[in-house]
C-alpha cells in the first residue's frame, strides 16, 4: 500500500497494520463478555462511543514496534479486560475530558492503558494522560504511525 490516505481517514500504513491484526471493513464482535466482566470486576459502565469502538476493533492486537514519526511505534492490544481492577486510574483521569473514560486495552508492553471518553476521544494513560486523537480514526492513525500528542493538563 502507498503512504497515502485510506478511505477511512487513516494512512494506508495504518490500514495495513490493522488488517494484519485481523480488522476488516464491517467487522463486528460481541462486546457483552467484556462489558459484564468489567462491570463485575471494576465497576466500569460502558458508554456508546466505547461500545462502538470495541465492536469494530475489540480483540485486535499488533505486536509491531519500531520507529515512528516523532516517537517509537508501540504494540497494542484492544482488550478492555486488562483494566479490570484499575477503575481508580480511569476515574482520576476522567477529570478534564468529555465524560467518563472507558478502557479499550493496553499499549507499551502493558505499561499504559488505552481509554476512550464519551465524546470518542482516545487517550493513553497511566502516570499521565496523553491524547492519542480526538476521534478513533485519528487515534488509530497516531498509534500505528508513532505520532506523539501532548499530555492533558488540568487546572
Amino acid at each position: 500500500m502507498s503512504e497515502g490516505r485510506s478511505g477511512r481517514g487513516w494512512s494506508a500504513r495504518t490500514e495495513a497494520r490493522l488488517r494484519a491484526a485481523g480488522w476488516y471493513p464491517g467487522r463486528r464482535v460481541d462486546v457483552g463478555p467484556w462489558v459484564a466482566w468489567l462491570r463485575e470486576r471494576g465497576g466500569f459502565v460502558p458508554h456508546p462511543a466505547a461500545r462502538a469502538f470495541l465492536r469494530e476493533f475489540g480483540g485486535l492486537a499488533s505486536p509491531y514496534a519500531g520507529p515512528g514519526r516523532n516517537m517509537a511505534r508501540s504494540e497494542f492490544r484492544f482488550d478492555p479486560a486488562v483494566a479490570e481492577y484499575d477503575d481508580e486510574i480511569f476515574s482520576c483521569f476522567s477529570r478534564g475530558v468529555s465524560g467518563r473514560l472507558y478502557p479499550l486495552g493496553g499499549t507499551d508492553r502493558g505499561n499504559r492503558y488505552l481509554a476512550m471518553d464519551e465524546a470518542g476521544a482516545v487517550f493513553s494513560l497511566m502516570d499521565s494522560n496523553t491524547v492519542l486523537g480526538r476521534t478513533a480514526e485519528e487515534a488509530l492513525d497516531n498509534l500505528c504511525e508513532g505520532v506523539h500528542r501532548y499530555p492533558v493538563w488540568w487546572d
